[in-house]
């Protein structure tokens, strides 16, 4: 798996009006094909009457899968600008599915172009793009002095603390680049003098904060 990836950061859903032609665009982060084909089943029972479901999407798994479909418009005129799109941007585990009602008016296979395209483009401007990064998630286990000890490290690194289970001893999950485990696993074991217990947990994408910046030691107010 790549350890960056681009995508939307939320679903977004937009709507433009081209010559009497009303195109109505969702995007939305996904994760796999079946999550790509729920959100083009869903847009097709909500406009149930609507005259075209043209859709394109891509996902980063292991490999580089991507798909789109003109859905009956003139081919290349609407999946495939949309298609385009994401990949001008980099924007992998996104797919766009635009709606068209149609208006009554020709637009011609550059306006029907243009159309497309201008609605997914505002579709992922509303979006909000965002990057995200392969990261570890470990479960810990280690009691209360060593946990105030680690929260402080961990959060000097802007590792992800998740929220601590409290019992005798507490249980949290941290999530860390995959570049940095050798360093976690490191920094932890010296934390507590190896009093912990970690057990590596899933591999996933999240965006991550950005460091603190260093103290400005000028002296300038």
């Amino acid at each position: 798996m790549q350890q960056k990836l681009k995508t939307v950061r939320q679903t977004s859903r937009v709507e433009i009006v081209e010559r009497k032609s009303r195109f109505i665009a969702v995007c939305r982060p996904i994760n796999t094909e079946s999550e790509a084909q729920e959100l083009i089943d869903a847009e097709r029972q909500m406009y149930r009457d609507a005259s075209h479901h043209v859709y394109a999407w891509i996902i980063r798994s292991d490999i580089l899968v991507q798909r789109f479909s003109d859905d009956r418009e003139p081919q290349g005129t609407a999946g495939k600008p949309i298609l385009n799109l994401l990949s001008r941007l980099e924007l992998e585990n996104t797919a766009i599915v635009v709606t068209r009602y149609f208006g009554g008016t020709l637009l011609g296979t550059g306006g029907l172009s243009r159309a497309y395209s201008k609605a997914a483009t505002l579709a992922v401007e509303q979006a909000g793009i965002v990057d995200l990064y392969l990261c570890q998630r470990f479960q810990i286990t280690v009691d209360y002095a060593g946990f105030d000890r680690l929260n402080r490290a961990w959060n000097n690194q802007s590792w992800i603390v998740e929220k601590p289970d409290y019992g005798s001893q507490i249980k949290t999950g941290v999530i860390v680049p995959v570049e940095s485990i050798d360093h976690f696993n490191q920094l932890s074991s010296d934390v507590t003098a190896g009093a912990i217990n970690i057990v590596a947990d899933a591999q996933i994408y999240r965006p991550l904060p950005p460091p603190d910046p260093p103290p400005d030691l000028s002296g300038k107010a």
